[in-house]
This record gives C-alpha cells, sequence and structure tokens, in this order.
C-alpha cells in the first residue's frame, strides 16, 4: 500500500488530498491518511495547506539533504 501511494504522488503533477488519494488507490479514507502519515514521519512525503485543504506531495529534498545523501554514497 505504501508504494502505491508513493507511485501515485510520484506520477501526479499537483499534490493530491487525502480523499483523492483514497479514491484512486481504492483505500478507506482512515487506512489512507495513517498511511500519509506514516509516510511523513519517514521524511517520503510532506503535507500542504491549499485552499484550506491539506494535500500531499513527494517530499523534495532541500541542498542539504541532497549533499548528505551523496556523502553517503
Amino acid at each position: 500500500m505504501y508504494q502505491r501511494i508513493l507511485k501515485l504522488l510520484e506520477n501526479e503533477e499537483s499534490p493530491l488530498s487525502s480523499e483523492a488519494i483514497s479514491e484512486k488507490t481504492k483505500e478507506s479514507l482512515m487506512k489512507t491518511k495513517s498511511l500519509l502519515l506514516r509516510l511523513q514521519e519517514e521524511g517520503k512525503v510532506e503535507s500542504t495547506k491549499k485552499d484550506e485543504i491539506i494535500v500531499w506531495q513527494i517530499k523534495k529534498k532541500n541542498d542539504v539533504e541532497k549533499k548528505f545523501e551523496k556523502m553517503g554514497r
């Protein structure tokens, strides 16, 4: 299920609401929200507010994160 959410968000051009993710993955809204929060804790997705609605997208790495990633290789 994690992978379906990540793949969905990677392929979308704009962030999606929990409801839209739930519909597209055919998973319950409660399960979808739970998985999104876990993915957020893992640093894989991030949420923002758009028109008073929380939307989700793949987390974009900042310059410091990119630098540490290169150092770890």
